[in-house]
């Protein structure tokens, strides 16, 4: 652990015995390689708090899969190629559903999150599969995104 004036990093790793196979769910624990996974998680006391993951990924025993290798992922901490935690996710979700915009910037600014403009649309894209937007733009005189219309499917 390494604790800096507006940043607290922590070298983490699973220490779990195996895992399963997400083509075919076969476990393994056979390891290929290691790799290192940096991952922004929620602020703690006013400080970022970044994750340097040592991942695994495996080698799958099932030998009638075209992929021989699969990547390790942390149950309730990462999902594939996510450079967040699952955890900062649905807070900055939770941020762009809200307050959104310039507002929901400058509240992450005041809880430690680092964000930018974009990251709001690009969660709630992420977490709202089964909802379509209308309008996406600028509003004039504005300089923040903003949803203009929503439309509910399904």
């Amino acid at each position: 652990m390494v604790l800096g004036d507006t940043e607290v990093r922590l070298t983490v790793r699973s220490t779990v015995g195996s895992a399963a196979c997400p083509g075919c769910g076969w476990r393994s624990s056979r390891v290929h390689c290691y790799y290192q996974r940096c991952l922004a998680d929620r602020p703690v006391g006013g400080r970022q708090v970044r994750l340097d993951l040592w991942a695994r990924r495996l080698v799958c025993g099932n030998g009638s899969r075209e992929r021989r290798t699969f990547a390790e992922q942390t149950p309730g901490l990462t999902r594939r190629h996510a450079r967040r935690t699952n955890a900062l996710t649905a807070q900055l979700t939770d941020i762009a559903l809200f307050p959104g915009g310039r507002p929901g910037v400058n509240l992450c600014g005041r809880l430690a999150v680092t964000t930018g403009a974009a990251t709001g649309l690009e969660v709630l894209t992420e977490a709202v599969d089964h909802v379509t937007f209308g309008r996406v733009g600028r509003w004039s005189g504005h300089g923040d995104t903003s949803v203009a219309a929503v439309d509910h499917v399904g």
